[in-house]
């Protein structure tokens, strides 16, 4: 075994190519059929072998044959079986029905309409009545905040959907709420 089978593998590997020109190949070709080499081969003895020899050659070759023959014939049966198997796994495989069941978190879901604007629109019914408050600059700021905050609680809920799904967002929800909430108190106890 080399020792050092990569070094000389890259030694080769480094070693310039040569392609000889086809002139070469042909002076090699003109050479071979020249005449002194041409009679010498006529020279040479020839002889005819038995008959038994060529029988026995024959019979090894048919022997060859046949087993030669078993061998195909037996690699292309695993062939064909291992192929038919595939198919009918992979048939089998698409032919499976497979279904999930997902139940909706209900504490994730949003109202349409969030109890907190039912209120902000009766304070604001009661402000329309009572004009002296609405048009104190605190009220007018409160309010303003108010439509801030429910602009973005009907962002979220846009982002949630119909099935929200991410805790993330219902928290989010839940915080804004809470604002509303605390900035509606604020306008009631301005009234």
């Amino acid at each position: 075994m080399e020792h050092h089978n990569d070094n000389l593998k890259n030694a080769l590997a480094k070693l310039p190519s040569f392609q000889p020109s086809d002139f070469i190949w042909k002076e090699i070709e003109r050479n071979l059929n020249e005449a002194p080499l041409q009679n010498v081969l006529k020279s040479l003895p020839t002889r005819e072998p038995e008959d038994f020899v060529w029988e026995n050659i024959e019979n090894k070759i048919n022997g060859a044959n046949k087993r030669n023959n078993v061998w195909w014939y037996a690699a292309a049966m695993i062939l064909t079986i291992g192929f038919t198997g595939y198919l009918f796994n992979a048939s089998k495989a698409d032919s499976d029905i497979s279904y999930s069941q997902e139940v909706v978190d209900t504490r994730l879901q949003t109202r349409t309409e969030p109890v907190t604007d039912q209120e902000y629109a009766k304070l604001v019914s009661y402000c329309e009545a009572e004009t002296v408050v609405c048009n104190d600059k605190n009220f007018k700021r409160l309010k303003q905040e108010y439509e801030t905050l429910r602009s973005a609680t009907q962002q979220l809920q846009k982002a949630m959907g119909n099935y929200n799904t991410e805790p993330e967002l219902t928290r989010q929800f839940t915080m804004v709420e809470q604002e509303k909430a605390e900035v509606l108190n604020e306008m009631a106890k301005m009234i």
